[in-house]
């Protein structure tokens, strides 16, 4: 199915949705009372999505706009039969809290409307890429602070950060999935190809769940920390040094990946794969060294994110991996025009990739040949 064309989502127990003009509509799931009905394209741009909120089980609307916001949608009406419940308009405040760009522009008795002001080709996606790095790292900072003698109250910032990576995920996924039909937007964001396109996404994901295990940390650590302090210092220590660990390995996964350097990919996943297997038996240890039993869950639910985190660097590496090796197709200047293959040497008839290892410290394959 296009993403093309007005759209309009019911979630109604009738056909109510039926009486604005002709629009097709595709059953696809049945929600508890009523249908999620996305219609089918009629050759303009998607801009508008209209909800009929009737009905609707509980969350379903904030995840609709979630879905509004990332497929593009420039504008939503929200409407119900007999207007929106006070649970439904607090879903439209949560949502609109969450993402960047969207504002609540008209709220009546009957609708509300929203609208998306975000330009997604506007931010380059190195560059947010960069700004949620940068955000994890200074959740990961103040656990290893708080860890190493510092206020537990400093970790109370951790919370507002992650938000904030909570808006930037969102904002990279929509840019990545407008990008896939519109060349323009591909390199405005600095995408070169499609196939960047899925890995990007799934790097996105990748930081977006490391940011909810550090937040799960910090959570864990406000909770533990005191007890621990007293009881099992050996601990803190342990646990302070695995965090600068994560801290070192997310900074070096993600520089491999930007610079496209299969050689350090390499060796980061060489580190973790000893690393994994022998970090993951530490959780028994705590249960030893710990004897207040809040406390111990608490530091082993620590052991365990952190293990968690490890395991999804993996992925980064593995993409980059990947990438180092894969054809890369260059965007087409127009939308239906069919991408080129680039190689590392233009004047090749055929398709080539040619890979480079350079073992010297500092050389690296660009993503750019």
């Amino acid at each position: 199915m296009s993403r093309r064309g007005s759209a309009k989502v019911a979630v109604a127990g009738d056909s109510s949705a039926s009486a604005d003009p002709p629009i097709s509509h595709l059953s696809v799931h049945e929600l508890g009372e009523g249908r999620l009905e996305p219609g089918l394209p009629n050759g303009r741009p998607q801009r508008l999505l209209r909800i009929d909120v009737t009905g609707a089980p509980p969350n379903l609307l904030g995840r609709l706009l979630v879905g509004s916001y990332i497929t593009g949608q420039d504008q939503v009406l929200i409407t119900g039969r007999d207007g929106l419940s006070a649970d439904q308009r607090a879903e439209v405040r949560r949502a609109a809290d969450r993402l960047l760009g969207m504002t609540v522009v008209g709220d009546t008795a009957g609708s509300v409307e929203v609208q998306n002001f975000v330009d997604p080709g506007k931010h380059e996606l190195p560059h947010l890429l960069h700004r949620v790095v940068q955000m994890l790292r200074a959740e990961l900072s103040a656990c290893a602070a708080a860890l190493a003698g510092g206020e537990v109250r400093r970790l109370l910032v951790v919370g507002d950060i992650e938000q904030e990576v909570d808006r930037f995920y969102i904002l990279m996924v929509r840019q990545l999935l407008l990008s896939s039909d519109d060349p323009r937007i591909a390199r405005s964001i600095d995408v070169e190809s499609h196939h960047y396109q899925i890995g990007d996404r799934m790097v996105a994901k990748v930081l977006e769940v490391v940011g909810d295990l550090i937040y799960g940390i910090s959570t864990d650590l406000q909770a533990a920390l005191p007890a621990l302090r007293r009881e099992a210092p050996g601990v803190v220590r342990e646990l302070e040094t695995r965090v600068l660990r994560l801290d070192r390995l997310l900074f070096g996964s993600m520089a491999a990946f930007v610079q496209l350097s299969i050689v350090e990919a390499n060796g980061i996943l060489n580190d973790l794969a000893e690393r994994i297997p022998t970090d993951s038996a530490y959780g028994q240890e705590i249960a030893r060294q710990v004897h207040d039993r809040h406390a111990a869950v608490a530091s082993q639910r620590i052991a365990c994110s952190l293990d968690m985190a490890l395991e999804m660097l993996v992925i980064i590496n593995e993409v980059t991996i990947n990438r180092g090796v894969e054809p890369v197709f260059e965007i087409p200047t127009g939308s239906r025009s069919k991408p080129n293959v680039r190689t590392n040497h233009s004047r090749l008839a055929s398709s080539q990739t040619d890979v480079s290892i350079l073992t010297q410290k500092g050389q690296k394959r660009s993503r750019r040949a």
